[in-house]
């Protein structure tokens, strides 16, 4: 089984370095630095992992057609490729955390084709001389001697942009959220409709389930620090789809919604109410959270749905005191434990 692990980068950078030697040495097949908007820049993150590891491939999970030119992504991508010795990947999608930006993101998967298209034709020498509804290029050329193809991963949770990775890209990342095998089939489906309208063989698009993990000798201290985690996802589905009374529902989708800030972040506070509300059987819907052996399997039944791949979004193993780098050494160090096992399968 193929494995991508996720950081975000809501950590001093040194300490991003550690946390990246610890990937490369786990064995895992791609580190991906995440892409928000107001946090450090993943470009520059990036760069400097590269020069820490030795062999896994570096690149963004994910970044958007939005902010950056194509042409100046082009130019990163082959720089970071030069840095290091070819790990590069792309890791795109639509984009989501922009709103307080104020950018239009109307009709993304029409505005990512092109952004791909003009990415590939860069890296690929060719000189571009095109007017499109979102970019201008007049002859615009990458230097010659940091041309070079990198992988394309595509990151949705839509269905055009899933058909749209099927006919164009190397690997798809599929938030279905839910780990339910209807759910992650459903972005299969689509992923392979959108491969066959291009003419691609099925078995050229890798497609890998997005998981938050989170990884701990105490199983019960892992899954409790995916509470905020496994509410915001829940909320954003309906109440149908949740299975949930509707004012057990209610309740959880505005205490998520009152966090003060991003589930992710080191200074998240939220209710703890949440606590009582999201039980163990909402959090393994969810999360891969507990012990290394309880981590295993819930990957198992992943795999056992027929993914060959798997993309782990890395959770901070909370405890009052402990520093989030700590939390977050704690994940991918479990993590370390489990890729032995992981790589038979």
């Amino acid at each position: 089984m193929r494995v991508e692990v996720e950081l975000s980068p809501v950590i001093a950078t040194s300490e991003m370095l550690e946390l990246a030697k610890l990937v490369d040495e786990s064995g895992a097949d791609r580190l991906g630095i995440s892409d928000v908007a107001m946090l450090r820049d993943t470009f520059l993150v990036q760069a400097i992992c590269a020069e820490a590891t030795q062999r896994v491939r570096i690149g963004s999970l994910v970044s958007n057609p939005y902010v950056r030119h194509p042409a100046v992504v082009a130019a990163t991508l082959a720089t970071l490729n030069e840095i290091s010795k070819g790990r590069a990947f792309l890791g795109i999608g639509v984009g989501a955390g922009l709103s307080g930006l104020g950018i239009d993101q109307s009709r993304p998967a029409r505005r990512l084709e092109e952004f791909l298209l003009a990415v590939g034709k860069l890296l690929s020498g060719e000189k571009l001389d095109w007017e499109g509804p979102a970019y201008r290029f007049r002859g615009a050329q990458l230097a010659s001697d940091i041309t070079g193809q990198v992988p394309v991963v595509v990151g949705t949770r839509s269905r055009q942009v899933a058909m749209l990775a099927g006919s164009m890209a190397d690997t798809v990342v599929v938030g279905a959220r839910e780990m339910r095998a209807d759910a992650l089939n459903r972005y299969r489906d689509w992923v392979y409709e959108g491969a066959r309208a291009a003419g691609r063989e099925l078995d050229e698009v890798e497609i890998a389930p997005r998981v938050t993990l989170c990884v701990s000798q105490d199983g019960e201290a892992a899954r409790r620090s995916v509470t905020l985690y496994t509410a915001h996802y829940l909320s954003l589905g309906s109440v149908e789809q949740s299975g949930l009374e509707p004012e057990r529902f209610q309740m959880i989708r505005r205490l998520a919604e009152e966090a003060t800030g991003w589930y992710f972040e080191p200074e998240v506070r939220y209710s703890a109410e949440l606590d009582e509300l999201i039980t163990p059987d909402l959090i393994e819907r969810f999360a891969v959270a507990g012990t290394p052996r309880e981590c295993m399997d819930q990957v198992r039944l992943i795999a056992g749905m027929g993914y060959g791949s798997i993309s782990m979004n890395v959770a901070a193993v909370r405890r009052p005191g402990q520093s989030m780098y700590s939390g977050l050494r704690e994940t991918v160090e479990g993590l370390g434990e489990m890729m032995t096992e992981i790589r038979r399968m």
